[in-house]
């Protein structure tokens, strides 16, 4: 016999339809804009090594889709992964603001500088509310 499966909360699923729909965003404008986003967005200096920015930040907006796309096939058809998922999510946003900030840090002029802390703050919380909660009878 298995033990009941909790239901993720609405909390959980709402926050995997925004990350879904903001990494569908930047992920798009890096995949598709011509310079990936680098000069027109976040004013990077593309004169040295501008090709090789645009290409990487281009490969990122790839996976960016990919995890939009799995993000809201989560929310809204395989809730199970719901929280494990989150954690995933958690994860990187913790390894990102590792290294936007301690390891290979640029300062903070670009884009998305705040929301890395915004969103590590978030997913923490939201953590400690889906494995706060009571679990299910049964």
């Amino acid at each position: 016999m298995s033990a009941p499966s909790r239901t993720p909360s609405r909390i959980t699923v709402g926050l995997l339809v925004l990350l879904g729909l903001i990494n569908l965003g930047r992920g798009s404008a890096h995949a598709f804009l011509p310079d990936s986003g680098a000069g027109v967005i976040a004013h990077f200096d593309l004169a040295q090594g501008g090709p090789t920015i645009i290409f990487l930040l281009a490969m990122i907006g790839a996976g960016q889709i990919g995890s939009g796309l799995v993000e809201l096939l989560v929310a809204a058809r395989f809730r199970a992964f719901a929280a494990p998922l989150l954690a995933i999510e958690l994860l990187r946003a913790l390894i990102g603001l590792y290294i936007a900030f301690v390891s290979k840090s640029v300062g903070t002029g670009y884009p998305g500088a705040k929301g890395i802390v915004v969103s590590a703050i978030v997913l923490t919380l939201a953590m400690l509310w889906e494995f706060g909660r009571p679990k299910p009878k049964g």
